[in-house]
Parts: C-alpha cells; sequence; structure tokens
C-alpha cells in the first residue's frame, strides 16, 4: 500500500538488533552500564548550584571595635527600629555611631556582611557578595548555565546525528571535564560565567547523546526498561555530590573534587561502540557490520552472518542531512515536535523550581538533597511497572496529577513545627518520585517517536525547551519575596496543565523503533485511513439505527 503523500510501501522487516545480535545481551549491558554512569558528572555540574549558592543567612558585618560582642548580642544592637520595608531586611542596620537626636536612624551596611557558614564554609554568594540588590547575579549562573545546556542539547545533537554518536560524545567528555576544572579555578565572576557556559554546552551534548545511544543498543521489552534504569545514576549523582559537600563545605573544592572525577569518563575513548542503528540507517553497512559482529563474539551468538542480514535493511533517508527545520518536515513530526516540546517546557519549569526550592522544605539541606537522590531507585522500578502496564501517556498524566496535589499539600504544612520537617520531607519526597517518574517516561517516549535518522536532533530539540524551563524556573522561585504559595501554585498548575497535553500525542507502548522519516509518515497515514475505515463501518451500522452514538454519528 502507498499512500497519498507518495511515501514508499510498508515493508515489515523485524527490528534491526533482534535480526542480528538480539534484544539485550552481554554488548547491550555494558554499553548502557557506560551511558548511565555518566549521569553522574551531568548530575554534579547540572544541580550543583544547590551548594555551589545554597540558602544563606547574612548579616551586616561586625567591625572590629565591637569584637568583645556575641554574634547575637550584635544583631541585637544593630536591630533596626524602623520596622517598614525594606528596612526589615538584613541589609540594613541601625546607625550606632550618629550621635545625634536620630540616633536610632537606619542605614546600610557600613562595613560589608558577615554569612552564616554552619551550611557551606564559602559559596559564590559569600565570595562575591551576592545580596542586597545583587542576588540578581547568583541567578544568572544558572540561567546560563541551563542556556548553554539547552545549545548543547541541540547543538550537539545534531551534530551527533551527521557525524556519529561516539564521536561527539567524546568529544563532550573531554570539553566538560576541561571546563568543569576551569570554573572551579576562575578568580573572578565573568571568568566563571563563562567556563559555566561551555561546561554546559558539552553537558547539553553529554545528556543527548548518552541517552540516545542507550535506547538505540536495546530492542524489545528491554527498550522500555534500559532507558529508564539509565536515569537511576542521576539521582544517585545528587546523593554522592551531598555526601562529598557535607564533608568538603568549600564551594571551589567542592567543584573541583567532581570536575577530576570527571576525568574517569575519559577511558571511553578505548570502549564505547558507535551504534548500529545509525550505521545502518545513515548508510554506514560496512562499519556496521564491523561493529554488530564484534557484538555477537560479545554476546556469544553463532551462526547468523551480519552481511547478508543487513542487505535487507536501506532506507530512503540514509542521505537526510539533520538540520533543525528536519523535525518540521512533515505534519506528523511536527504534531510531535509541538506538543512534546510544549511537554518539556512545562516539565523544566517544575523539575528545576522544585530542585531548587528543595532548600526552603526543610533546615537540613544536605538531607533534603541526599533522600531526593536516594527516591531515583524506587522511581525508576515503580516506573518500569508503571509504563508496561498503563504505556506512556498514562504514566505521565497520572504522575503529573499526583505532583499538582502534593504541591498545594506542602504549602499547607508549616516550616519548623514538626522534627526535621518530617511531612514536607515526606511529601517532598513524593514529588521528587513522581517528577523522576514522568521525566524518565517522557525521555523514552521522546525517544520513541522520532526516528533513528533524526533522533538525537529530535530529541535535543524537544529538550531544548525543557532548559528554556529551567530558564524559567528561578523566576518561578523568585516570586517567594511576593508570597510564599506563590510558587508552589504555579508549580501545582503547571503540573495539571501537563497531565492534559500529553493527550494529543501517539501513544508508543509495544511499537517498533522507527528508523526512517518515511515509517512515521507510513504509520500516521494507515492511523488515518483506520479511523476513516472505522468511521465508515460505524456509519454504515447505524443506518436505522436508534442508538445514542449513532446519533452522534448522525
Amino acid at each position: 500500500m502507498t499512500n497519498t503523500r507518495g511515501l514508499l510501501p510498508e515493508t515489515k522487516l523485524p527490528d534491526l538488533l533482534l535480526a542480528t545480535i538480539g534484544d539485550f545481551g552481554r554488548w547491550q549491558c555494558r554499553t548502557s552500564m557506560l551511558m548511565a554512569l555518566l549521569k553522574f558528572p551531568i548530575a554534579w555540574f547540572q544541580l550543583g548550584i544547590v551548594f555551589l549558592a545554597p540558602p544563606t543567612e547574612f548579616w551586616c558585618r561586625q567591625p572590629q571595635d565591637f569584637n568583645h560582642l556575641s554574634v547575637l548580642e550584635w544583631k541585637q544592637l544593630i536591630k533596626p527600629v524602623n520596622t517598614e520595608p525594606p528596612f526589615t531586611s538584613p541589609c540594613f542596620m541601625k546607625n550606632i555611631e550618629y550621635k545625634g537626636n536620630l540616633q536610632n536612624r537606619t542605614i546600610s551596611c557600613r562595613w560589608g556582611y558577615e554569612y552564616d557558614k554552619s551550611v557551606m564554609r564559602t559559596s559564590i554568594i559569600s565570595e562575591w557578595n551576592f545580596v542586597c540588590g545583587r542576588e540578581f547575579y547568583a541567578d544568572l549562573i544558572q540561567i546560563t548555565f541551563m542556556a548553554g545546556v539547552l545549545f548543547g542539547s541541540f547543538i550537539f545533537g545534531l551534530l551527533a546525528d551527521n557525524y556519529g554518536r561516539k564521536r561527539i560524545l567524546i568529544i563532550c567528555i573531554i570539553l566538560q571535564f576541561i571546563f568543569g576544572i576551569a570554573s572551579a579555578v576562575s578568580p573572578m565572576y565573568y571568568i566563571f560565567l563563562s567556563s559555566r557556559f561551555l561546561l554546559a554546552l558539552a553537558n547539553g551534548g553529554t545528556v543527548i547523546i548518552s541517552f540516545v545511544l542507550c535506547m538505540e543498543v536495546v530492542s524489545g521489552k528491554w527498550r522500555t526498561i534500559i532507558p529508564i534504569l539509565y536515569q537511576i545514576p542521576f539521582g544517585i549523582g545528587n546523593t554522592i555530590m551531598a555526601t562529598l559537600a557535607y564533608f568538603i563545605k568549600e564551594w571551589r573544592e567542592l567543584q573541583l573534587v567532581l570536575s577530576s572525577l570527571s576525568a574517569v569518563f575519559l577511558i571511553y575513548i578505548w570502549f564505547l561502540p558507535e551504534s548500529p542503528r545509525w550505521l545502518v540507517a545513515t548508510g554506514r553497512k560496512d562499519k556496521a557490520v564491523k561493529t554488530l559482529e564484534k557484538a555477537l563474539r560479545i554476546n556469544r551468538v553463532q551462526g547468523k552472518n551480519i552481511a547478508d542480514i543487513l542487505e535487507n535493511y536501506t532506507t530512503n533517508d540514509r542521505k537526510v542531512t539533520p538540520k533543525f527545520l528536519t523535525v518540521f518536515k512533515t505534519p506528523a513530526l511536527r504534531k510531535r515536535t509541538f506538543f512534546l516540546a510544549l511537554q518539556w517546557l512545562l516539565t523544566g519549569i517544575i523539575f528545576h523550581a522544585f530542585m531548587q526550592y528543595v532548600g526552603q522544605i526543610g533546615k537540613n539541606l544536605f538531607l533534603n538533597v541526599s533522600l531526593g537522590g536516594l527516591t531515583a531507585i524506587p522511581a525508576a522500578i515503580l516506573c518500569i511497572f508503571i509504563v508496561q502496564k498503563v504505556g506512556r501517556k498514562l504514566a505521565i498524566a497520572c504522575s503529573q496529577l499526583i505532583t499538582s496535589l502534593c504541591l498545594i499539600i506542602i504549602y499547607f504544612i508549616p516550616l519548623n513545627t514538626f522534627f526535621w520537617d518530617w511531612p514536607r520531607i515526606m511529601f517532598a519526597g513524593a514529588i521528587i518520585l513522581t517528577l523522576s517518574i514522568s521525566t524518565s517516561t517522557l525521555f523514552l517516549f521522546t525517544g520513541e517517536l522520532y526516528p533513528t535518522i533524526i533522533r538525537n536532533a529530535g530529541v535535543g530539540s524537544s529538550v531544548v525547551f525543557f532548559k528554556v524551563g529551567a530558564i524559567i524556573a528561578p523566576l518561578v522561585l523568585s516570586l517567594l519575596t511576593i508570597a510564599n504559595y506563590l510558587p508552589l501554585l504555579i508549580m501545582s498548575v503547571l503540573a495539571l496543565l501537563q497531565a492534559f497535553v500529553i493527550y494529543p500525542l501517539p501513544e508508543s507502548k509495544d511499537c517498533q523503533l522507527p528508523d526512517t522519516i518515511t515509517d512515521i509518515e507510513m504509520k500516521a497515514f494507515k492511523n488515518a485511513e483506520s479511523s476513516k475505515k472505522n468511521a465508515a463501518q460505524q456509519e454504515k451500522l447505524c443506518v436505522g439505527a436508534e442508538d445514542d452514538n449513532c446519533n452522534i454519528i448522525k
């Protein structure tokens, strides 16, 4: 059958990996683990802002003449009598040197600022005094970083579709290590900001390519299981980072240690394979044969001639050069790209806003981040079960509905009322659990909806909006200065909206992974034809009938 858009007839071929090396074996297991471990540095650099710029109490600096006073006595001495905003903020103090009748008049901090060092002994806030009108400089660091991840996801995703997964991923790993070290030793704010942006570019490329490669080396039921398990090290990476931060407590040393640990992944130059799907989809069958033959040996599969099998796998899209506009090339691709972009935008705002809001949940930042990271393990196990049972769309929708409800509940639980704020931490853990499920499922869903020939470009262009959401997230948190409930309310409404936006996208559960754009359009055409046929049959059956459904059709 050929559709009206001039597409090639659909050919029923078994999945490439299933026909050659099997859906899952030792080779796929090794490759998947290599990709999953890359989530450690991804987590360290993306969420490191929690310890680089933690919520920090500060007050006007105590001059040497008043060193005989304790910190508590000093705070009481300089407490302004004027209780009207903005003089109630710690940016102002009572003029203790004025001898006239206006002895109690309020002035800005004359000798600088002192910072609470109970969480981190040093931070970018205390080092560069990002307080009292300079808070935007701290926000700009995370905004710039997420902008870098945004561009990196898209740029390196396109490069990986054009030049191969392995080559571009290795470049990203090298750049991630170099600029991680550079940001740790940057002596000036703007050098630090530039280094973080370049680090983010590499980080974004690592995110997209590692996920896509992880998805492309497995088949069958493992295509659901492995991409979800791949997300677990991201949460564990947060726990590792929180543990290191608890003992180090110096932001430069912490950044240097985490960047140095990322150097371990440079060994991937010798161990990382190229994606067989990409090699076949782009017409590089000679290299695909070599890669698959090596995988055969590792998987201990015998009796298969890879070269003969690959003769049946041809594609009209092998000469397509992936570009930004490729994801809008056909009607089915345009629809998928639009709704996935909206999904990722909402997810980005909610996920990053809440992960930064975690510092407000309870007093123990290290505990909050550690427990939040450990929820990745039960989240992944639960996600696999849910996705296999109900599919991708329903899993995302239900997760976001629960997220929306828990966000509202947290607002009604007062801070510092219960031991360690355990009810707030409990519901925060539930939110991290549901966000982990929805985000992992959305990653899997996005990868399944784009064909191999443009999968990096498709996932990259969609996840770009995840980082746009990350850029917007600090603005949502800034509403805390207006009212405590606003960030939680906005996140709750957005989560509710996301649960409904997933509906127009096609379910990908139990569907074969598409390799070409033609595969996408053929499926859309068949679905449209099937809908027309069902409607025609129903209308024919309804002739002379009085059923309610028939009345609707009539």
